[in-house]
């Protein structure tokens, strides 16, 4: 089988890290305007920032070893390889930069962690290309969208349970890497 993975919030533990990162580049650079309100999603209604401020946040986040820093979600390294192990092709499909050190910093990080795959594609703004080209039988992702466009094309794809994804109760949910070892191993 073809596994699609997302990377952020579905590999790793990202948004938890990105928020911390965005409060300590909010006090750091835009002299604290603090937050509107934490349980939004998007940087412009969860912090008092317009566009350019997010944009520049990224940017910085794009440049730093913020990455190297983050905790993969439990188990997915365990699991991620006992799927390889089993002859599964492992392709992480990612919306991340696909500049030098983006790049540097991811394999980097997944090399850390123990990680095994096939191949990455970055920069995947558009993730259907992606699971079109690739071939991909199952995508995992923690955005509805990507969950949504793998149906639309006929691919099986799991959502991985986040805070921020709550209200999406018709897709299959996923809330562990155990658990999609377990649906994959029962076919």
């Amino acid at each position: 089988m073809r596994i699609g993975i997302d990377i952020d919030d579905t590999t790793s533990k990202t948004n938890d890290a990105l928020i911390e990162e965005a409060y300590i580049y909010d006090k750091k650079y835009l002299k604290g305007r603090g937050f509107q309100d934490k349980n939004e999603y998007s940087f412009t209604k969860m912090f008092f920032w317009n566009v350019v401020d997010v944009d520049n946040f990224l940017n910085y986040i794009r440049t730093s070893n913020f990455v190297l820093k983050l905790d993969e979600l439990e188990d997915a390294s365990k699991y991620i390889n006992k799927l390889k192990d089993k002859g599964h092709t492992i392709i992480f499909i990612t919306k991340r930069s696909k500049n030098f050190k983006s790049k540097w910093y991811t394999k980097r990080w997944l090399k850390r962690k123990g990680i095994k795959y096939d191949k990455i594609i970055f920069n995947s703004k558009d993730k259907a290309e992606a699971m079109k080209k690739e071939k991909i039988d199952l995508m995992i992702d923690d955005d509805v969208k990507n969950v949504k466009k793998a149906l639309d094309l006929g691919i099986k794809a799991y959502l991985m349970d986040t805070r921020y994804n709550q209200e999406y109760k018709k897709y299959d949910r996923v809330t562990s890497w155990k658990e999609i070892y377990s649906k994959i191993k029962e076919g």
